[in-house]
């Protein structure tokens, strides 16, 4: 069709619909924090960096299996969310929505610079990455590993 190969075609769609359920997620997530607790998270993208972020460091550092991370991440992620909305944002609820908005943006550039020296780029080479590299289904979706299909999985739902 057109011209490209229909597997790499089914693949790409594929790829599409694993990034369009990541911003499912994470506009759902937006709009039932907004709508419960009536705060502009500016810090959601943050927070779902963090989730990457303690991911990797268990990988990485500790040996953690992949699919145990998925299970151990969320509720590392959540924890950090009720302390700091127990400790900062719920003290904002009765004021303007601006308030919200100057918290969670703030949050969101301390949560980026204390992950920023160690993802810093650097000339060096990631031995952690060696260790993503998994084996891919078999056609025609041979050009997406089962790791990239994991997130559609719990999609629907979450939704629902």
């Amino acid at each position: 069709m057109f011209g490209v190969p229909l597997q790499v075609l089914f693949g790409q769609l594929l790829l599409g619909l694993i990034n369009g359920s990541f911003y499912a997620l994470l506009s759902l997530g937006l709009a039932v924090i907004f709508g419960m607790l009536n705060v502009i998270n500016f810090a959601h993208g943050a927070f779902y960096m963090v989730g990457a972020f303690v991911a990797w460091m268990l990988l990485a550092y500790f040996g953690i299996d992949y699919w145990w991370s998925l299970v151990i991440v969320p509720i590392v992620v959540g924890a950090l969310g009720a302390v700091l909305e127990r400790l900062m944002i719920s003290r904002l609820y009765r004021l303007d929505h601006l308030y919200g908005l100057l918290l969670t943006f703030g949050l969101a550039l301390v949560i980026a610079g204390c992950t920023a020296e160690p993802r810093a780029a650097s000339s060096g080479p990631v031995t952690s990455a060696q260790r993503l590299v998994t084996t891919s289904l078999t056609p025609p979706a041979a050009l997406v590993s089962e790791r990239r299909l994991s997130p559609i999985l719990p999609e629907p739902a979450i939704v629902v």
